[in-house]
């Protein structure tokens, strides 16, 4: 809130009797610090991100020098070591509770240059050579270190670990065993299982009342990791071509339940409103696959594929009004400014376009006048 925000609701408030003159006097004194406050976080995040973008030239400068004169093991050891030190930083100014979102981006960045260390190494040590399985099993190594170390930290990192150990593992089967790529697919589609079934045991009814973040977040994760591997395991082992999206069409009606599930049907301690923000994202996700679907598997015409993203967008938008889900229903405009358009364009006439967005326009007033009555309801 702005000063003069402030000062005027300070008045309106003085004004109605709700609150003293000392009263304001205090609110205002406390106003004033925490901008004051905020100001030095603000000061301190833009010297950080100077020191930061300084810190990445500086990097960059010593690897464009010394990068040709280094060896792919050397090269290997630098980005590994790199990462580590990343991560270790992160978890440093973590444990001190300074600029805590920031250390998670940290962390995360640390197991991704690690996990990008596994795959440069190929270009040192071939795969099932001593020099690959070790690099094999320290990639198998890594979830199984920090994953533990990250639950007993905080909630979100446990996630972050769970959905990048996935890629550790894939990197520890190609580069100790050398597996088909289908093979190592195969296996992680069941480690993804696993996982999915254990966390959902660790979720039930009768565990409920102990149901942590981290739990949760870790699942909400591993079903999002499930979006590549139902393509990859479509589009590699199965073979399935164009109907590759038929499979992710199905993971996305699956994360679509579980979400509504959470919200109506879940059990007291998990059931959540905020589960409607995962709607939201399956909203978004059906734009892309709604248009893949219906044009590249079923050969609907323009029209048939605009109206079938549109119902998918006036789905979420009855949803979102009806729940007062505010991400929801703006995802939903989204999908259907996005049919609209298809269509319009795809007529080829500025008529076409003119009354697609029209409609659409008039829907999107009636949706703010819904959205007014709400409020004022």
């Amino acid at each position: 809130m702005s000063r003069s925000d402030m000062e005027s609701a300070l008045e309106r408030w003085q004004e109605a009797g709700l609150i003293s003159g000392e009263l304001a006097e205090r609110l205002r004194e406390e106003h004033a610090h925490s901008q004051r406050r905020g100001r030095r976080r603000f000061l301190q995040y833009a010297v950080a991100g100077m020191a930061g973008i300084l810190l990445v030239i500086a990097a960059v400068t010593f690897f464009a020098w010394s990068w040709p004169e280094l060896g792919p093991g050397a090269r290997t050891c630098v980005i590994a070591g790199t990462g580590i030190a990343i991560v270790l930083l992160g978890m440093r100014l973590e444990a001190a509770r300074r600029y805590v979102p920031v250390t998670y981006a940290l962390q995360t960045s640390g197991l991704i240059l690690l996990l990008a260390a596994c795959v440069y190494s190929m270009e040192a040590w071939d795969n099932t050579t001593p020099g690959g399985v070790l690099v094999g099993l320290l990639a198998l190594a890594t979830p199984a270190a920090t994953i533990p170390v990250f639950v007993r930290r905080n909630p979100i990192m446990p996630a972050a670990g769970t959905a990048l150990g996935y890629g550790f593992l894939a990197a520890f089967l190609f580069r100790a065993f050398d597996l088909d790529a289908d093979i190592i697919i195969w296996i992680l589609d069941g480690a993804l299982a696993a996982t999915l079934v254990v966390l959902a045991l660790l979720m039930r009814a009768g565990h409920a009342p102990s149901v942590s973040r981290r739990t949760l977040y870790a699942f909400t994760v591993s079903l999002y990791a499930g979006y590549p591997m139902a393509g990859m395991t479509a589009a590699g082992p199965l073979e399935l071509g164009e109907e590759t999206l038929l499979a992710l069409d199905a993971w996305l009606v699956l994360v679509t339940g579980l979400a509504l599930w959470g919200i109506h049907r879940a059990p007291a301690m998990l059931r959540s409103a905020r589960y409607s923000l995962h709607l939201a994202a399956s909203v978004l996700i059906a734009i892309p696959l709604g248009f893949g679907t219906t044009l590249e598997v079923y050969d609907l015409p323009p029209p048939g594929a605009a109206a079938v993203l549109a119902g998918a967008g006036a789905a979420g938008l009855w949803y979102g009004l009806r729940q007062d889900a505010r991400p929801l229903v703006l995802c939903s405009c989204a999908t259907i400014v996005s049919a609209a358009w298809y269509l319009g364009v795809d007529a080829g006439e500025r008529l076409g376009t003119v009354l697609a967005l029209a409609f659409t326009a008039a829907l999107f007033f009636w949706v703010a006048t819904r959205l007014g009555r709400g409020k004022e309801a």
